[in-house]
């Protein structure tokens, strides 16, 4: 038997076949057409309890880069820096690149592996003006704290973007979609391999509707009258086909949420070995399972992969190497050490999960994994015991 680590399921054009022959009568392809529009107000009202503002983009990347470009007002002179997280996916650091800033790499929190709160507030007084904006990673789309990026905002007067790709599905406490009200861009990524899976899709929101209306402007070429660009802009408009598969997601994803959460409890119930993101009180969307192996296993987790793989069970290490390890942006960003993200990313493993994943491939994948996991740490106990065997033996 094996199991896949991804296996995308989005929803399938050729089952509504009606709706894209209306689509095509109508013969609007793109340009925020109706069926965006009523994607984006039904997303609004679902996801968002009403409040707030959302419009989506052609893809998360551009999203961020709309985004980020909004926040800073125009190209920044001089060295000007996008403070975010190493641990995180390349296309943060390639949108603030595209938007004339040097991506500055932060430390993240041991527990939740997002960036962490003291070296933020360690770089934002240190770099003081040299900061153009923070872009903080929601990792593994986890709900952090969007309180603190507010206050955070009103004290050093710096813009923050919440790359927020895997967290579409996620609630706070209040029961509301993750970033509910906030004054900044959250984006999100609807790409086929997330939890709200379509083919190549972005949702931007905010709880301003004067930053949306001027993302939306932005997002066609910076149209701010017919035809007659009054900021910068770009195409990143999605279109009807897209839309449509948006909204077929949607009207299926309450099953979708359960049936991944129901995968991660089993991880988290029958893997205690490993170490995952502490649980929130609303719920989290989950792209695949992810966990820590054992401190002193880093050196191990090829072995432990590789098993893996030969025993057929799919896995990745998200986000390993970090971008300060990675060579493009090692040259082209700045950063101190990392320690704790030097270690989560040395120890990540990512285990599979998928919308048609069944209770037999769950309990197949964690049996083989259990089993790899006991092999290991029983290696790296053996010279402990050796070494006191020696002791003994004196």
């Amino acid at each position: 038997m094996s199991v896949a680590f991804i296996r995308p399921d989005p929803p399938r054009l050729s089952e509504v076949s009606g709706k894209l022959r209306e689509i095509e009568d109508r013969r609007m392809f793109s340009n925020f057409g109706p069926v965006n529009g009523a994607f984006e107000q039904d997303m609004l009202s679902r996801m968002f309890g009403g409040v707030g503002h959302c419009m989506t983009t052609c893809n998360a990347t551009i999203g961020l880069m709309l985004a980020i470009q909004q926040a800073i007002g125009g190209r920044p002179k001089g060295r000007r820096y996008a403070l975010m997280p190493s641990f995180t996916f390349a296309a943060a650091a390639q949108a603030a690149m595209w938007c004339g800033l040097t991506p500055l790499f932060c430390d993240v929190d041991p527990e939740t592996w997002a960036a962490c709160p003291q070296e933020e507030e360690r770089l934002l007084a240190l770099h003081g003006d040299d900061i153009a904006i923070v872009v903080p990673y929601a990792t593994f789309g986890y709900d952090i704290d969007l309180d603190y990026y507010e206050r955070m905002t009103a004290l050093y007067g710096v813009p923050v973007v919440v790359d927020a790709a895997a967290s579409l599905g996620t609630t706070s406490a209040n029961g509301r979609g993750f970033g509910t009200g906030f004054s900044g861009a959250i984006v999100f990524s609807m790409h086929a391999t997330k939890a709200f899976s379509t083919g190549e899709a972005g949702l931007i929101y905010s709880g301003s509707e004067e930053r949306i209306a001027e993302l939306r402007q932005m997002c066609n070429f910076g149209f701010g009258q017919a035809r007659s660009a009054t900021m910068p802009g770009l195409n990143g408009k999605l279109s009807e086909i897209g839309a449509l598969l948006c909204q077929e997601r949607l009207n299926t994803f309450g099953e979708t949420m359960f049936h991944r959460a129901t995968i991660m409890a089993r991880y988290r119930l029958q893997l205690p070995e490993l170490t995952f993101q502490p649980p929130r009180a609303g719920n989290q969307a989950h792209q695949f399972g992810v966990g820590l192996l054992p401190v002193g296993c880093a050196q191990d987790r090829g072995a432990f992969l590789s098993a893996l793989t030969e025993a057929g069970i799919g896995n990745a290490t998200y986000f390993s190497p970090h971008l300060a390890q990675q060579s493009y942006f090692a040259e082209h960003a700045r950063f101190g050490d990392l320690p704790v993200t030097d270690d989560v990313a040395s120890r990540v493993v990512c285990l599979p999960m998928f919308d048609t994943m069944t209770e037999a491939d769950a309990d197949e994948v964690i049996a083989v994994v259990r089993q790899e996991l006991w092999a290991l740490i029983a290696k790296r106990s053996k010279p402990a015991r050796a070494s006191w065997a020696a002791i003994a033996a004196e």
